[in-house]
């Protein structure tokens, strides 16, 4: 089966604070045709190795033959090709993946009794590369196929300076053994965004999101 496993790229940052009494004014520049989001000079790029052709330019989406067990190639890195140091925040999103978990490894609970859902993700991934963590996790509230998305938040420690690259949020994505074709058709599709906020005017990376999600 052919699933596509794609990694969009965001990029937002402060471009002008205008302070009128207690208020701030945030503007905003989109680029749909690449589907590049601007907001002054915090510019991200995201990328991840061509699984056809490993040893050329990365690419921004892969598509994969799989099947159950399969261990696949994902390596999304984000660079900053703007000006400024930037804070940076990525959502790993998979469809019904927590559905799936619950076929698919019936002793999470017991595994990873402490962590939650944010730990479903390393089922899926492995180990986060350095710097990465999960902060947050949003997931549907219908239990049922196809209706139990996972949306992973993950933080990037400290700023991302000009010109500089995060290292890979991971390297795999491994197809659960347990895969049948009833649960394949909804799992289709793991989605990495990047999001970027200037660190200038921000002491903490919660700050610079809070403000990020405000706009």
């Amino acid at each position: 089966m052919k699933k596509k496993i794609t990694a969009i790229f965001l990029c937002v940052a402060l471009v002008a604070i205008a302070v009128v009494g207690a208020s701030l004014a945030y503007f905003t520049d989109t680029k749909s045709a690449t589907n590049t989001f601007t907001m002054g000079d915090v510019k991200i790029k995201l990328d991840e190795t061509n699984v056809t052709e490993p040893t050329g330019d990365r690419v921004t989406s892969n598509a994969y033959d799989v099947y159950p067990g399969a261990v696949v190639t994902k390596d999304p890195i984000v660079h900053n090709v703007g000006k400024n140091a930037a804070y940076i925040r990525a959502t790993v999103n998979v469809s019904n993946w927590m559905n799936l978990v619950a076929a698919c490894y019936p002793d999470f609970k017991e595994t990873f009794p402490n962590d939650g859902y944010k730990a479903a993700l390393n089922l899926l991934v492995g180990e986060l590369g350095e710097g990465w963590s999960v902060v947050g996790v949003e997931a549907g509230d219908v239990f049922t196929i196809g209706q139990f998305d996972a949306k992973f938040i993950l933080k990037y420690d400290g700023t991302l300076a000009a010109g500089a690259d995060t290292t890979a949020m991971f390297q795999t994505v491994t197809i659960p053994a347990g895969l049948d074709n009833a649960s394949a058709a909804s799992f289709d599709e793991v989605k990495v965004v990047a999001q970027a906020i200037q660190a200038d005017g921000f002491d903490t990376w919660e700050a610079a999101f809070t403000a990020f999600d405000a706009k």
